[in-house]
Order: structure tokens, then sequence, then C-alpha cells
């Protein structure tokens, strides 16, 4: 089989640098190039990645099968990253889930409703005991989880794609996807084009995008605040789209969101919602304000509020060979899940494009 080919990755996102990444290490002779009008290390509102949690707590139900498979391969990866690679910005800690008494009655107060699918897929999950739970709580759950610092792992994976032979380039955006296979470092004309452009993929044309990808927009608090453990908690009243999530960060501080909203008016800061963020961290979590963990400030201390938009796509993430291009593979709309699902759409990613490689190989021995 032929494997010396050149391809372009759109993106330079998590699911871009991890497609392009994943891509080499199965072929190195593969000659790949990244382009984006966003690097790591830029802040904009089109550019999703650097606002997120960033986590692995599956969204899948117990019937979507095809989200389960994209998540699984995150988990293991992740937690093997934790523990063998601290330049990842990654470390492992427990991830607390908790159901306000008002959720679970309204669920029927039947525990086995509130119970994830990878109940029996993660290590060390516990069903909390009553005595576990907070005032307010009745229902909780426990697992080993993993909480990925952002900033440094986009610049890791940055550095791996570079350290393995990946070249990286910033572009102007593009208009029409067939320009992307005029962007290889060679000069020359691409041969595959794997597109990773998250919510962008709507201003692109040049390929059929029957589904609707649309952004959700969260709100998150930067703080230099220490917690123990990951914690979230769901079922405020009259707030369906809101919740809170807590995640620790190996370098410190916290990340604590935050909320969950299809249909939003703009994207500034809600001092509203910031207010009530704050609240439930401090009463869920409330080593936050207590001096005696980590000298922690007696008031929550925000280095940044940020608001960010997710990539949702309609039926969920688009990883699949163009439909009239055979040249181009999709590989975005993971939604709120890029982090956690990465390694299984990229590996999907890489699966695709050697099937293509193999049908090629066949058909030429069969011309032969």
């Amino acid at each position: 089989m032929t494997t010396e080919k050149k391809i372009v990755v759109l993106g330079a996102g998590v699911i871009g640098l991890t497609s392009a990444l994943l891509l080499k290490k199965w072929d190195s002779n593969y000659d790949i190039t990244v382009v984006g009008a966003h690097l790591p290390g830029d802040i904009d509102i089109d550019y999703t990645s650097p606002f997120a949690g960033a986590n692995w707590h599956s969204f899948a139900d117990a019937d979507d099968l095809r989200l389960q498979n994209f998540d699984k391969p995150g988990y293991y990866k992740l937690i093997e990253l934790a523990e063998n690679e601290p330049k990842s910005g990654i470390w492992v800690k427990d991830n607390i889930s908790y159901v306000t008494d008002i959720q679970f009655k309204s669920q029927g107060s039947n525990p086995v409703s509130f119970l994830p699918w990878f109940k029996d897929f993660v290590h060390e999950f516990k069903i909390l005991d009553k005595s576990e739970l907070p005032d307010g709580i009745a229902f909780g759950y426990k697992f080993k989880g993993v909480i990925i610092s952002v900033p440094i792992y986009l610049n890791y994976l940055l550095q791996e794609n570079l350290s393995i032979g990946n070249k990286v380039h910033r572009i102007a955006k593009i208009k029409n996807i067939n320009e992307v296979r005029h962007y290889h470092s060679s000069g020359l004309k691409a041969d595959f084009v794997i597109n990773c452009t998250g919510l962008l993929a709507n201003t692109i044309s040049g390929f059929k995008e029957t589904k609707r990808n649309f952004p959700v927009r969260g709100q998150v608090l930067h703080v230099r605040n220490h917690a123990k453990n990951e914690v979230s908690v769901e079922g405020f009243p009259n707030l369906n789209n809101e919740m809170l999530y807590l995640m620790p960060r190996k370098e410190g501080g916290c990340i604590i969101g935050g909320c969950f909203l299809q249909e939003f008016a703009n994207t500034k800061v809600d001092e509203a919602l910031t207010k009530r963020i704050i609240e439930r961290a401090i009463k869920y979590v409330p080593e936050l304000i207590d001096p005696n963990y980590k000298n922690n400030p007696t008031s929550i201390d925000i280095i940044r509020t940020n608001v960010g938009l997710r990539p949702f796509r309609e039926s969920g993430a688009r990883v699949e060979i163009d439909e009239d291009n055979d040249w181009l593979i999709h590989n975005y709309g993971a939604g709120g899940g890029g982090y956690q699902g990465s390694y299984g759409m990229c590996r999907e990613v890489v699966r695709l494009l050697y099937e293509i490689l193999r049908q090629e190989d066949s058909l030429t021995k069969h011309k032969l």
C-alpha cells in the first residue's frame, strides 16, 4: 500500500491537533501540515478549544453506542498521559457527581435513572453513602477521573506534532474547502484534507452539510482558589440550563461553571450567573474559601471570566468521508465533549484514511 501521502489538517484545536498526531503515529510516511486561522495561545470566540474545562465525563446516553465508542479510548489515554507525561497538564482526581433533592424527586426518586453508562467502565466507581452527601443532595457517585489544563495541553499537542515531524501554519480564514488542498507546506497539492473546523464548518462552502451546526454558550470562572476534587451538581430549580461543575487544575486554581445555553443574545459575561456560580461553589465545595486548605483566600479570587461556545452538531459529531469528495474526511461537531472524545474520533479518522488508501491500492493492483 502506498502511504506517502500529503495531508492537510484544517483546524488547530484539540480535534485537529490530535488528528494530525495520530495520523503521523499511524504512518510516519504521511506528510502532514496543520493549518488554522488560530493556533494554541490565541483567544478568540471562534477558537473554542481554549475555553474548555476540561475533563472526562461522558455525556452519552445508555443507548448511544457511537458516542460511547468515541469517548472510551480517551479515558484510558488521558489517564496514561496523567501518569506518564507531566508536561501534558493532566492529572487524576476523584470525579464526584451530585443530584439535588429536587432533581431526584422530579425523576421518580429512582437512583438507577442517575447511574451513567460508564459505571462498569471507569476505575473505582462508587455510589456515595447518604453520610457522604452534602445537605440538599439526594444521590451521588464518584469515580477516578482526569482533569486537563487546556492551555498546557493544547501546547503539549502542538509540541508533540512538531517533534514528530508535522508542520503547523497559521492561515487566513478560508471560504471554500477546495482552497485547503493548496496549503500543504510542500507547495504541492494535498492528497487529503481532514476538516476539523468545529463551528466554522458553517462558514465554509464546497461540501454538503445536511445537519444543523450550532453554538452552545458556556460561562466559566478561572479562579485562584484550590479544591480537593472535581465536583458537579445538577438540578437547580427553574434553571434547567444551569449546573455547577468545578475542576481543580494541576498547576493550581480551578475552573468553575456553568451553563448550557442553545439560544443566547450575546457572548458578554452574565454577572448574575457569575454570582450564582460562586454561591453554588462555596455551598458544595466549602474548602474553596478555607485558608486551612492550601492557604485558600476567604473569598473567590477570579482570574478571568470566560464565555465560550461549544461546537455542537445535530445528531452528533461528523466523522466520515465526504460523500462527494473522496479526498475529504470530516471530523467536527463534538459539542462539549471534544477533549474526552478526541482520541476516539481521531482514531476513526485514521481508520477512514486507511480504508481509502486500501481501496486505492486494490484498484491499482486490479488495473495491473
